[in-house]
C-alpha cells in the first residue's frame, strides 16, 4: 500500500515539472523573418559569417575559428553567437540542421570525428544553456565529404565552417 501511495505521489510530482518537449510557438516563422533577425544580430561580421539561400532553405555559415579554439572547445565568441542564435532558433518553430565541415585532419575518419564532436558540442550548448529543443536540432559532422562545388563563393571563402540550415521544404528552383 505504501508503494502505491509513493508511486502516485511520484507521478503527480513528475506531471507538475516544467518540460521542454513542446515547441513554444504554434506557427513556423517565415524564412525572410529568420533572415532579418539574423542580419540584425550578426551585422558587421561579414568576413566570418555568410548568409544565403540553398535550394531547400536558408543558411547561416560561420567560420570555424570564430566558434572553436584549437583544442575544439567553444570560444567565448562562439558562446555569444550561440546565445543569440539560440533565441532565434527557439522562436522559429522550425528544425535546424547543424552541419560542420573541415579539411583539417590526416584522414577522412579524423575529419568526420572532429566535425561530429563539434556538431555535438554546439547541440549540447544550445540545449543545456539556451534551452533549445532537442527535436529542433540535427547535428551532422561531414568532415570534408561535403562538396563545395555547389557552394557560393562566400561560403567557400570561409574554409572550415559551420552551417546552420533551416529548410523550407518548398523546393526553390530560381
Amino acid at each position: 500500500m505504501i508503494k502505491k501511495i509513493f508511486l502516485t505521489l511520484f507521478i503527480i510530482h513528475l506531471s507538475l515539472l516544467k518540460v521542454y518537449a513542446v515547441c513554444p510557438v504554434s506557427v513556423a516563422m517565415p524564412l525572410k523573418a529568420i533572415e532579418e533577425q539574423i542580419k540584425e544580430k550578426f551585422d558587421g561580421a561579414n568576413e566570418y559569417i555568410y548568409l544565403g539561400y540553398t535550394p531547400t532553405g536558408f543558411v547561416l555559415s560561420i567560420k570555424d575559428e570564430l566558434m572553436f579554439d584549437e583544442c575544439g572547445c567553444l570560444t567565448d565568441t562562439g558562446k555569444i553567437l550561440l546565445n543569440s542564435l539560440g533565441q532565434i532558433m527557439k522562436l522559429s518553430g522550425r528544425r535546424w540542421m547543424i552541419l560542420v565541415h573541415s579539411r583539417d585532419g590526416n584522414t577522412q575518419v579524423d575529419r568526420i570525428s572532429r566535425t561530429s564532436l563539434r556538431a555535438g558540442a554546439i547541440t549540447n550548448y544550445l540545449t543545456d544553456q539556451e534551452r533549445c529543443l532537442i527535436n529542433q536540432l540535427f547535428p551532422i559532422g561531414f568532415g570534408s565529404i561535403m562538396p563545395t562545388t555547389h557552394a557560393s563563393e562566400g561560403r567557400k571563402a570561409l574554409g572550415n565552417r559551420i552551417d546552420f540550415l533551416v529548410e523550407d521544404y518548398n523546393l526553390r528552383i530560381d
